[in-house]
């Protein structure tokens, strides 16, 4: 009769069973790995996203008004507008903004000349820019040969970069160009008094719906009112449907992997085999199922630990984040993306259960329904004999 077994002891005899059988654990290890790999870094892109994107609009305006026609959009007067905007309870701090998209040396670049259009953090102390100077994002960056860098076609201007703006803010000023109001004026082709649009914040942010139709009522020409809620909405929407795809696309995998399991475990003659000798030596089921539930651990948790490290550094480390962006957005590389790390140990927990919780009850259902014979059973199995 084989004594009770204790864990290191089990470890030792698990980790022998791995040995013998290193093909076909490293073939196991190699599909864990790449199945948490896929899903756990769709999932944190989508989360990072979510996170970075609530962050940046967290500082944005509650509100924003832009001027309208039969054309579309069209500048606002600033100080008419500021006046009207004030005398509607509930506004604070109603702020003219300076900015619009105009053609760039790599393609089209968004210039601004308002600090009011992006948030605060993100010229964390940077100097401003003087007449024909400009700070730039990352990817305008790139597309310079040297310090200089020609804007617009008709009324084009040429401006010296001195400064970019940080990687860590690239989700928010990849394609930016930052410069005087005087100078953007010129580019864009507002006169003094104008403006792009209105910022507006409010005094009780939830108020947000409620105070549209008094704000629109407020001015003398048509207006069309964007809110940050509204912002905040579709960007998780799209956030949450990159993570749906990701788990709906991995659950085929998961149950594929579980079947080759299965089958693998119950088909295996040689394997029954070994197992009836364990039990004619003194095993019992349960230290088969023991035995197996080790083996599957030495081999799954490093699997599952590579797989979702390998997924954080593909999400959030430069220029791996950037290639990442690309594959799951089928959008632009962004080789400098730097996203939101909170929220991704909630995710990745998630994940190691969503695989992991799976793959070991897959193993102990299996074992214990194979191994629940009796030892001449399990012997005849064998194909020596």
């Amino acid at each position: 009769m084989m004594p009770r077994t204790r864990y290191p002891s089990m470890a030792i005899w698990a980790a022998r069973e791995v040995q013998r059988h290193a093909g076909r654990s490293m073939l196991l290890f190699a599909c864990l790995a790449s199945l948490v790999f896929l899903i756990a870094t769709a999932l944190l892109f989508s989360q990072a996203l979510d996170a970075t994107w609530a962050h940046l609009l967290d500082q944005a305006p509650d509100l924003v008004v832009r001027r309208i026609d039969g054309g579309g959009w069209v500048p606002i007067p600033a100080d008419d507008a500021v006046a009207y905007a004030t005398g509607v309870p509930g506004v604070l701090d109603p702020t003219p903004r300076l900015w619009g998209v105009v053609p760039g040396p790599g393609g089209p670049v968004t210039v601004v000349a308002s600090i009011a259009v992006f948030p605060e953090s993100v010229l964390n102390g940077m100097k401003p820019p003087t007449i024909g100077q400009a700070v730039v994002g990352q990817g305008v960056a790139r597309a310079l040969s040297d310090k200089r860098l020609t804007l617009g076609i008709g009324n084009s201007l040429c401006v010296t970069v001195i400064d970019v703006f940080p990687a860590d803010t690239g989700l928010a000023t990849h394609d930016l160009v930052w410069m005087t109001p005087d100078d953007a004026r010129h580019l864009l082709g507002l006169a003094p008094d104008q403006a792009s649009d209105l910022a507006v914040h409010l005094f009780r942010r939830e108020e947000e719906q409620a105070i549209q139709a008094d704000l629109a009522a407020a001015f003398p020409w048509p207006v069309r009112i964007s809110v940050r809620t509204d912002s905040v909405l579709r960007h998780r929407t799209r956030a949450t449907r990159l993570g749906g795809i990701a788990v709906v696309a991995g659950i085929p995998a998961l149950l594929a992997l579980l079947l080759i399991i299965t089958g693998t475990l119950l088909d295996n003659n040689g394997q029954r085999a070994h197992w009836g000798l364990l039990k004619s030596l003194g095993w019992t089921t349960a230290d088969i199922v023991r035995l197996q539930i080790n083996r599957s651990i030495i081999v799954g948790f490093p699997a599952v630990m590579l797989g979702l490290a390998s997924a954080y550094a593909a999400v959030f480390y430069p220029p791996a984040a950037g290639v990442t962006a690309f594959w799951i957005t089928g959008g632009e590389h962004l080789a400098a993306l730097t996203l939101v790390r909170s929220g991704a140990a909630i995710v990745m927990i998630e994940i190691a259960a969503l695989v992991g919780l799976p793959f070991l009850g897959t193993v102990f259902l299996t074992c214990v329904r194979s191994a629940a014979h009796s030892p001449w059973t399990m012997l005849q199995a064998d194909p020596w004999n």
